[in-house]
């Protein structure tokens, strides 16, 4: 029985990401790409590791998404899975002094460049120890089967081919 109790245990935290932890509805309050986020910006708020993560779906079928990392390196969302491979990658930083943006697509525990860019706009700010990164892109890339899946990262350094320090993922339902 304890052997049981152990195994459910295991399997409960392994599965916590697999699992819806807000929903997301059609909504005509459109956040500002900014840097600067709202109290109440965006409908859904929450963390991952210690990853500030935001989202909202527009009523222009578009999906906002905004990270905001303790960090003054880059940091990260993706959509479209639980893990890197097979996610769309978006990553932000500033870079002697500009904002940068790169779009991939995660193959294996690395990154490719994506075959199709899908992000419309994008907003990334530094300052003082965090980073921000805000961004859209149309629903239809980032909705599956009723849920959006999503990836979030951040690294110490703001060079793209460091590696990340913190990473973590969620499960968004849509209706």
């Amino acid at each position: 029985m304890k052997k049981f109790a152990v195994l459910a245990l295991i399997a409960l935290v392994f599965s916590g990401g697999a699992f819806s932890q807000g929903t997301l509805t059609k909504s005509a309050s459109i956040p500002k790409l900014d840097g600067a986020i709202g109290a109440s910006e965006y409908q859904y708020s929450g963390t991952v590791s210690d990853i500030k993560v935001f989202a909202t779906l527009g009523n222009d079928d578009m999906l906002y998404i905004a990270v905001e990392a303790p960090t003054a390196g880059w940091v990260a969302a993706g959509v479209g899975g639980l893990v890197m491979n097979g996610s769309r990658l978006f990553l932000g930083a500033v870079q002697d002094g500009k904002p940068a943006f790169i779009e991939k697509a995660g193959v294996g525990h690395f990154y490719a460049d994506a075959k199709e860019l899908v992000v419309k706009n994008w907003f990334v700010k530094t300052t003082g120890s965090s980073t921000v990164l805000e961004l859209s892109l149309p629903s239809s890339k980032a909705v599956w089967k009723g849920q959006v899946n999503a990836i979030f990262a951040y690294s110490k350094s703001p060079s793209f081919s460091s590696k990340h320090a913190a990473r973590g993922s969620l499960s968004l339902a849509v209706k």
